[in-house]
């Protein structure tokens, strides 16, 4: 049964990918966080059960994700690691990842700074052109 207290997180649900159907997953926004000269975006996301999500990166934004529950497939780089609850992978800016889920998951993500810019809602989101490429400049 859900405490009541995460009613009062704002929720979004996106559905993106080539099929608009493809990749559907669910944002529990908690809070953008200012730490020294630093902004950090702090959210819940939720994947859905046997999804491919795309390979891309984030130009500006590096992320620290903590897997809470699920069980599934994560690229980084080049580099295919089996995920599970406990796990913190580490995202630098510039970095194809994307997920292969096996069951329904949920994560922490906080990035620095936000993947979406608060003053001009430009989204820092970039497809990777092929699988495990470093899109670094």
């Amino acid at each position: 049964m859900p405490y009541e207290i995460f009613k009062n997180i704002p929720h979004q649900r996106v559905i993106g990918g080539q099929n608009m159907n493809d990749e559907i997953f669910d944002l529990y926004q908690c809070g953008i966080f200012h730490h020294q000269s630093a902004i950090e975006n702090i959210e819940f996301v939720e994947l859905q059960p046997n999804a491919l999500y795309r390979p891309h990166y984030h130009k500006k934004s590096s992320a620290v994700i903590y897997i809470i529950y699920g069980l599934g497939r994560f690229q980084l780089g080049s580099r295919l690691l089996d995920y599970k609850p406990g796990m913190r992978i580490d995202i630098p800016a510039g970095i194809t990842h994307g997920f292969r889920t096996d069951t329904s998951t949920l994560f922490l993500s906080i990035q620095s700074p936000p993947i979406i810019n608060t003053e001009t809602n430009e989204i820092d989101l970039h497809y990777a052109n092929g699988a495990g490429q470093d899109a670094r400049s």
